[in-house]
């Protein structure tokens, strides 16, 4: 039995296939470190809860954010693309910012260490 290939197929195929072998890759990878960053994931608390990695990721994601909002505006020509891609991109500014607003002021959660009645207690017994 005899295979016929045309060789117009393979030259089609050869870019997905391409593809295919770089997406394995990747996910390869990808399988192989998680575990990795995940255990190491405590070490770097510190620097992702920093504000200025939130602009960080900011200044890398918006750009990537407008230009797909043009290809896609230009793909398909319909305008809730582009509602879509304008309000993910303030939903990003506003994260973005919202550390900063919120720097200045106490957090409702946190509790404070020295209640009312124990400072006084400590006032009142001090020697003086």
């Amino acid at each position: 039995m005899e295979l016929a290939v045309n060789n117009s197929d393979l030259k089609s195929h050869t870019g997905v296939d391409r593809i295919g072998i770089l997406a394995s890759i990747l996910c390869a990878i990808h399988c192989a470190l998680t575990p990795i960053f995940l255990i190491l994931l405590p070490t770097f608390g510190k620097a992702w809860a920093h504000p200025s990695t939130h602009w960080g990721m900011a200044l890398i994601v918006i750009p990537i954010a407008i230009f797909m909002m043009r290809k896609g505006f230009k793909k398909h020509g319909r305008k809730w693309v582009i509602v879509a891609g304008v309000a993910g991109i303030s939903f990003i500014i506003v994260g973005a910012i919202l550390p900063y607003v919120e720097a200045g002021q106490p957090s409702p959660n946190v509790t404070s260490a020295v209640t009312p009645a124990a400072a006084e207690k400590c006032t009142s017994t001090a020697p003086g």
